[in-house]
């Protein structure tokens, strides 16, 4: 049986479609490092949030998908791009958790380029 998490991640994210409390704070710190926020219950020490830190051990896989928004200039939807598959590098935090995903290989350019100047406003 194969267990795979996916996670649907939007960058940038608008007040008029997101509520304060799920405006997470998510961003590429470099090629190979994706910080991303679980949802605002999950904690280190039980359900998501600890299933997040034992991945590995439960042979679970996390898959990241982005997209810098859901609309281009023309009214049009944007896809969602696969960044990798993340293995937990760190968290702190609970309520929501911070966590980084280290990808296996690094970020395209352009996606790496766009996440990074996304994260210093």
């Amino acid at each position: 049986m194969v267990k795979t998490q996916i996670f649907i991640i939007k960058k940038i994210k608008s007040e008029e479609n997101f509520s304060p409390t799920t405006m997470y704070d998510d961003y590429a710190v470099n090629e190979l490092l994706f910080h991303w926020q679980t949802q605002n219950s999950a904690r280190p020490d039980l359900g998501k949030g600890l299933s997040y830190i034992k991945h590995k051990e439960q042979n679970k896989r996390i898959l990241l998908f982005v997209r810098e928004k859901a609309k281009n200039e023309y009214g049009n939807s944007l896809g969602y791009v696969f960044i990798g598959e993340g293995e937990l590098k760190d968290y702190r935090g609970s309520k929501p958790m911070s966590i980084n995903w280290e990808l296996q290989e690094p970020m395209p350019h352009y996606l790496w380029k766009d996440a990074a100047k996304l994260s210093i406003g």
